[in-house]
């Protein structure tokens, strides 16, 4: 025993090392593409949100967590609507209301490498990407200044833009193999700054790369005014912070809330099939009628008349032959037992004795007890054979 003792010490210990080296072993590199202001990672945004009100001279830089259609609601607000994501994505109603933004005379820039078609088609642009083999994807620049050259890893910014129809775009930036990657659009008093780089905008250009110039001078091209930073098309409402939220953000913290769920439904399966609810034992209904005829039996009987007790035993069973065996009662002839016979199952002979009895009780003035008590039994013997046995269908 004490041997066993050593060896489970042995295992106990290699596990809580294993469990150890797990924990405090270096975090792989989560290359999600966020581009969320709060996400330090290397495509998300913390740099360059940090340097925005530097870029602005200070001006106040919201970040907004609703949709284009309740920010803008409120026809006051003025200033420059940044958007740095994947994919732009909006709808019609929020397309409408950005236009109308713009058109007021603000100015809206928007970093993306796909855009909505409501979007495009408004601003006659569309985006397309360069061969993955081509290298001219490596290198971007300003046509305000064509030596100075950004260079960022192999396809890194492989979108580029093209001007369906040439109106008033300006062309602000393109790549090494020529190609339109930002461009300002005007539209009304205001404009729209394009472009579809976006990842030149994160913190891996910005700071592993130190290419933070770029996005400096692509932002400065903006006026000096108020800032609002879109977060909603990243993080959702402000209020959208269940669990399930933070859960789902997370590789290994989806898997095991999966693997829970599973294992819970799978519990609730095999648990139910093993144990089942008590199924309560009923009594069959009690046969009342018995009893009932035993009691206004004897209440007649204590009043000394036997005719009178029998005349409503027969009037009682009469009765009972309509309601169960649904026969005409009228006329107690041979057809009628045969019928009662035939339907109850009763023995022959007790429904003749009882018919027998009937017929001799209507004939006569009065009876004896020994007359009542042999109507009783007959019908107490009728009753108990009929009340054990399915009607006849006949």
């Amino acid at each position: 025993m004490k041997g066993y003792r050593r060896y489970i010490a042995l295992i106990v210990v290699l596990f809580g090392v294993l469990v150890l080296l797990d924990y405090f072993r270096p975090k792989p590199v989560d290359w999600s593409q966020t581009f969320s202001r709060k996400d330090k990672i290397p495509y998300g945004t913390y740099a360059l949100y940090e340097l925005l009100p530097g870029l602005f001279g200070g001006e106040p830089v919201q970040p907004v967590r609703e949709p284009i259609y309740n920010q803008l609601q409120d026809t006051t607000l003025w200033g420059n609507y940044i958007f740095v994501n994947k994919f732009f994505a909006v709808d019609s109603l929020d397309t409408n209301f950005l236009l109308d933004f713009v058109q007021r005379g603000n100015d809206v820039f928007i970093a993306s490498e796909n855009f909505s078609f409501d979007l495009s088609d408004t601003l006659h642009f569309e985006t397309d990407m360069l061969d993955n083999t081509d290298p001219d994807s490596t290198g971007l620049l300003f046509t305000s200044q064509p030596q100075q050259a950004y260079t960022y890893p192999a396809n890194n910014n492989q979108f580029y833009l093209e001007v369906t129809q040439q109106e008033e775009h300006e062309a602000l930036g393109r790549n090494k193999a020529g190609k339109l990657v930002f461009m300002k659009v005007p539209f009304g008093e205001g404009h729209f700054y394009i472009s579809s780089v976006p990842l030149a905008f994160t913190n891996y250009q910005l700071l592993t790369l130190n290419q933070s110039t770029y996005a400096a001078t692509a932002l400065s091209h903006l006026p000096v005014q108020p800032v609002y930073w879109d977060e909603y098309q990243k993080q959702g409402r402000l209020d959208e912070q269940s669990i399930f939220r933070v859960l789902m953000r997370h590789e290994p913290l989806a898997w095991a809330y999966y693997v829970a769920l599973f294992t819970m439904v799978l519990f609730l399966l095999f648990k139910s099939k093993r144990t089942q609810r008590i199924i309560p034992v009923l009594d069959p209904p009690r046969n009342t009628t018995l009893d009932f005829v035993k009691v206004i039996g004897s209440l007649y009987f204590n009043h000394g008349n036997p005719k009178n007790i029998a005349e409503k035993n027969v009037i009682y069973f009469l009765e009972y032959l309509r309601l169960h065996y649904h026969v005409a009662t009228s006329t107690p002839d041979k057809e009628l037992r045969e019928r009662v016979i035939a339907r109850s199952g009763a023995d022959a002979e007790v429904v003749n004795n009882i018919f027998n009895l009937i017929q001799s009780i209507r004939q006569s003035d009065g009876i004896g007890e020994q007359t009542l008590m042999l109507l009783n039994n007959n019908l107490e013997d009728f009753y108990r054979q009929t009340s054990t046995r399915p009607l006849a269908n006949v």
